[in-house]
């Protein structure tokens, strides 16, 4: 159970099974913010993945006078270098009316509380770089910012590759003998394994 600081009337809490109808809600305004189809997120999706015999993501829910007001979404994470625990930030999202007042803050603080009690000494996450008002705020948490480029597969790529047919895939550059990273000479960062950046609003 995480609990952030109380701020008028403001708390954190994990989220349950019976909130499964408010954070497809929530999920579906941030879905349509993002531009990310908004009808595959449904409650049903919710009690199956996030509550059902094998969750693959944890939710926390921010409430005022006992109103959900915002939503975060996190699983587990590994980075390799640090040999270290820690979580993937995969949704941060704040209701119209709501934003500015502390909820976000409050929603992060409770995860970094999660990822202390699970063990871990980090969490990430990553952002869209037209998104300046959540790379504004996440600035003034201290986050370091780093540039990369997400890759995923999905689809017919997928499948693809896990049926063998490599016709469409482009070669990869040579390998860099000696570096001692990988098959080609890098270093494959941790990725979510949903979808392949945080949504935040």
């Amino acid at each position: 159970m995480s609990d952030a600081p109380r701020e008028r009337g403001l708390s954190v809490r994990r989220a349950t099974i019976e909130d499964a109808e408010a954070l497809a809600e929530m999920a579906q305004g941030l879905n349509a913010h993002q531009g990310d189809p908004v009808s595959n997120f449904s409650p049903a999706a919710a009690r199956r993945d996030g509550f059902g015999e094998a969750p693959c993501w944890t939710a926390l829910i921010a409430e005022r006078d006992g109103r959900p007001v915002g939503y975060a979404m996190f699983h587990a994470a590994y980075d390799a270098p640090h040999a270290a625990r820690g979580l993937y930030l995969q949704d941060l999202y704040v209701n119209d009316g709501e934003r500015r007042q502390g909820v976000g803050r409050a929603l992060m603080t409770a995860v970094a509380r999660e990822a202390r009690q699970a063990g871990c000494i980090f969490f990430w996450w990553t952002a869209k770089q037209w998104n300046t008002e959540a790379l504004a705020f996440y600035r003034k948490l201290g986050a370091m910012a780093d540039t990369v480029v997400a890759h995923a597969l999905f689809g017919e790529a997928f499948d693809r590759l896990i049926d063998g047919d490599t016709t469409a895939v482009i070669p990869p550059p040579p390998a860099r003998h000696g570096s001692g990273a990988g098959s080609d000479g890098q270093r494959v960062r941790s990725a979510p394994r949903t979808r392949p950046r945080t949504r935040a609003r």
